[in-house]
């Protein structure tokens, strides 16, 4: 194995000097190549080809001939679809991991601001608030979120978080994974968690679900989180009756907008078969202007901003760090891709 490590650098955005600065201090011998690119051609044959690391987004070598000594890929997402035809990546000598963790804090956020907007009815206040008129007479309550009974479909680092935080203000938290996690080795993280995040040992759920997600919906959620990835299993699973399983819950989706039925949320929306629901991804995307999505009933719709943080690139760095020092170590990567699973 090769002691001096490269790591090539692709991705459409400025140089990120003071991060790589950082990184060069933590691994002094670790050469770092950045280019702002979504055009493979711009990188030189002669960079790919002693490049061992890749950190990119949507750039990957072409064949093993381009990059030989190449033996990990990290991709700057969380996500990792625009990876699955990839040249090499069922090559079994490149190992894979993505930029789990890294959105946790800032989605978790969002999550929780979207559901205070709902039950603190806070567009509405705001409206009330332009139109300088006094109103307090008016306001009706929604509930608190003490007591209620938050599910998670996916319990990644993004829903780790959100349950910590909704843990701490009285929520009862069961969550439903696409595997069963019956031991407590299982239902450990093996995801990057920054400090004082999460639930890495899984300790939080009062309930853990796998098998039938019909019979997880139905045990009186309140808000349902969906946190899944994108995969043939997921997309478009949740639809009409999964919805009138939940008898009125909210739901919210920061996974991807394929696994949700669009025109089925819109019905339930519409129909008050759900509270209401915040969408930070849809189905389509972007959401077309005129689509009835925008304008439903409850609904709170964001363009996809929700992992957006002046952190991501530092706790990337921080994810590239931990795994160089595997690597010298000959142990195994935390952010592993299960290939097999799409995820």
């Amino acid at each position: 194995m090769h002691t001096h490590e490269v790591l090539l650098i692709t991705i459409p955005f400025h140089s990120f000097d003071d991060c790589y600065s950082r990184l060069r201090k933590l691994q002094p011998s670790l050469e770092i190549i950045h280019y702002n690119t979504k055009d493979i051609d711009i990188v030189p044959s002669e960079v790919w080809a002693k490049a061992t690391v890749h950190l990119t987004l949507y750039l990957f070598s072409r064949s093993r001939e381009q990059s030989p000594r190449l033996k990990w890929v990290h991709l700057y997402s969380g996500g990792i679809n625009q990876a699955l035809n990839a040249p090499l990546f069922t090559d079994k000598n490149v190992v894979w991991t993505r930029n789990g963790g890294v959105h946790a804090p800032q989605i978790a956020e969002w999550v929780v601001g979207t559901l205070l907007a709902y039950f603190r009815q806070l567009p509405m206040l705001l409206k009330w608030q332009e139109s300088g008129i006094w109103k307090a007479e008016e306001y009706k309550s929604r509930g608190d979120l003490l007591g209620k009974t938050v599910g998670f479909l996916g319990y990644g680092a993004i829903a780790r978080h959100t349950a910590r935080i909704l843990a701490a203000c009285g929520m009862r938290v069961i969550v439903y994974t696409l595997h069963e996690k019956s031991t407590t080795k299982q239902r450990q993280s093996k995801t990057f968690t920054p400090k004082h995040t999460g639930d890495p040992e899984g300790d939080i759920p009062a309930e853990w679900h796998h098998g039938d997600l019909n019979a997880f919906l139905s045990t009186h959620i309140d808000v349902l989180v969906i946190s899944l990835p994108s995969t043939d299993k997921t997309r478009r699973s949740i639809g009409k009756e999964q919805f009138s399983k939940l008898k009125g819950a909210y739901v919210v989706n920061i996974a991807r907008g394929d696994i949700v039925k669009t025109e089925d949320l819109v019905d339930a929306l519409e129909n008050d078969s759900l509270l209401g629901a915040a969408l930070d991804v849809t189905d389509p995307e972007p959401l077309p202007q005129g689509h009835p999505l925008w304008s439903a009933k409850n609904a709170i719709v964001t363009p996809h901003v929700s992992g957006i943080s002046d952190e991501y690139m530092p706790r990337s760095i921080d994810i590239l760090d931990e795994n160089l020092n595997r690597i010298k170590a000959g142990n195994e990567l935390i952010n592993l891709i299960i290939r097999s699973e799409g995820y």
